[in-house]
């Protein structure tokens, strides 16, 4: 071989490994940079001398950026995205042109337009490789969405497995989405132990966007297990002023940090987040409770105009997304608008046919906190509000709704009239307790008292738990007991 044939040779191999290394970097930009780097990372990459096929990747990988975060000009770059893959792109342009349509379905609260898009990338093909995760968190996000948060714990296992070693970016965004899960389903102490390991994990690589989601994970347990302290110290990171698009990562800690006026203003903080979800409300779509959570904030703040904003997009999504969850968080942050016990049942009846326990127990709350209810219903509404609390591991959440019920005790409304007899022990239940109550009594298992009074498993689970704390009892046996004394008595 010739000198001139082996340098030439030695220089496209040279010219090979430094695309190679700018399309790792690009890539590291688009998976886990801060949203004003990567877009200004990338657009810089599109000044330079590219051959099209990368420009159209390129393209695509702006658009869904700017998509995810609410970008004035997303639906533009996206035309722009998706004119150069039909003029030059390949296979990576067309993954990324569909992650960029499906995080403007997510901004829009889309879910089963964005499901629609993800169903179509298989992130088991081999091209696939360098995107699978990226796709796998999209779709996750969805199920999460859905609620259908089975099928979201199913793709959190089978992506761990087959994707990457722990402390990588990889495994740690499926551990904030496996952790926004269970916080979604009451699975509280597991999803902040989850959380603060992996925050302590010295991993150099967690990025901004996971540090974000495992921050707000790890207040919203702490919250709610009544350790303000702790939650506090967590989302002091986060109150700093952020400006736009890089905001949108820390809105979930912002839905968290409005619960607690001694942490901020309230005002200042509802404004900033009901600006960013007004751009896209991606944020809103894997927590159930943190829509209600801001409707209640504004509303105890009396800023009814941020209300009346979050109503309107919780509604939004509810319409794109007619599932049960979200006609039940419709209803919900309606009810607290309107303050419309109504709505608020409506609320507790569509979340009972979810696995959403911490959103079903603060609509029990809400419901219990309206002055527009019946003391006795209140005080029925506050004691399983207290029961589920006491199930998912929020005991701060569970004094509340005590304190409460002790409230609602003392009103004379509650107490009962000269000559009633008052209300204890089974009296007490509500009569879809007691329907429970008769069926356990009598051996029923808790899928056949659902299967024959035509209800979810969760909603006989959850009023089991109600009947227990009601009672004071602590087991199926002591629940026999207590229903064998109470048949002996109305039958003298």
């Amino acid at each position: 071989m010739s000198e001139s044939s082996f340098n030439a040779g030695t220089l496209q191999t040279d010219d090979i490994a430094a695309d190679a290394d700018a399309e790792q970097r690009r890539h590291r930009l688009f998976t886990t940079a801060e949203p004003s780097v990567a877009l200004a990372g990338l657009r810089e990459a599109l000044d330079q001398r590219l051959d099209a096929r990368s420009r159209s990747t390129l393209l695509a990988m702006v658009a869904t950026i700017a998509a995810r975060t609410g970008h004035p000009d997303a639906d533009a770059l996206l035309r722009d995205a998706g004119t150069a893959h039909a003029t030059s792109g390949d296979h990576s342009s067309a993954r990324h042109l569909a992650l960029g349509r499906a995080a403007r379905s997510l901004s829009h609260g889309d879910l089963p337009g964005a499901h629609a898009v993800l169903a179509a990338l298989d992130p088991d093909a081999w091209v696939a490789r360098q995107d699978a995760t990226s796709i796998r968190a999209e779709r996750i996000l969805v199920q999460l969405g859905l609620a259908r948060h089975q099928d979201a714990r199913t793709a959190i296992c089978q992506a761990s497995d087959d994707t990457a070693p722990p402390d990588t970016p990889v495994s740690s965004r499926l551990t904030a989405l496996d952790c926004l899960r269970m916080v979604a389903v009451g699975e509280l102490p597991e999803a902040a132990a989850l959380a603060v390991t992996t925050l302590n994990s010295g991993s150099a690589d967690i990025s901004p966007e996971v540090r974000a989601l495992l921050v707000a994970v790890i207040a919203e347990v702490r919250y709610r297990q009544g350790e303000h302290d702790a939650a506090r110290a967590a989302l002091r990171t986060c109150l700093a002023e952020r400006q736009w698009p890089d905001s949108t990562m820390w809105t979930p800690a912002f839905c968290v940090a409005v619960r607690d006026p001694a942490i901020s203003e309230p005002a200042s903080l509802l404004t900033r987040v009901v600006a960013d979800l007004h751009r896209s409300v991606r944020s809103l779509l894997p927590v159930p409770q943190f829509g209600p959570r801001l409707v209640r904030a504004a509303v105890a703040a009396g800023d009814t105009r941020a209300a009346r904003r979050v109503t309107e997009l919780v509604e939004l999504v509810a319409t794109r997304t007619p599932v049960p969850l979200w006609h039940a968080l419709a209803n919900q942050t309606r009810g607290l608008l309107d303050r419309d016990p109504d709505a608020l049942r409506s609320a507790v009846d569509g979340l009972r046919t979810t696995a959403a326990r911490p959103a079903l127990a603060d609509a029990l709350l809400d419901l219990a906190n309206n002055r527009r209810l019946r003391p006795a219903q209140a005080w029925d509404a506050a004691h399983e509000a207290a029961a589920l609390y006491a199930r998912i591991g929020a005991p701060g959440d569970q004094a509340i709704a005590d304190r409460r019920c002790v409230e609602l005790a003392a009103t004379p409304h509650h107490r009962p009239s000269i000559g009633e007899p008052l209300r204890t022990g089974i009296e007490a239940l509500t009569p879809a307790e007691e329907r429970v109550a008769e069926m356990l009594a009598a051996g029923a298992t808790k899928k056949e008292a659902a299967g024959s009074l035509f209800v979810s498993f969760h909603t006989v689970d959850t009023q089991l738990r109600s009947i227990y704390h009601k009672l004071g009892i602590h087991n199926r046996m002591q629940l026999v007991r207590a229903w064998d004394r109470y048949k002996a008595i109305i039958s003298r």
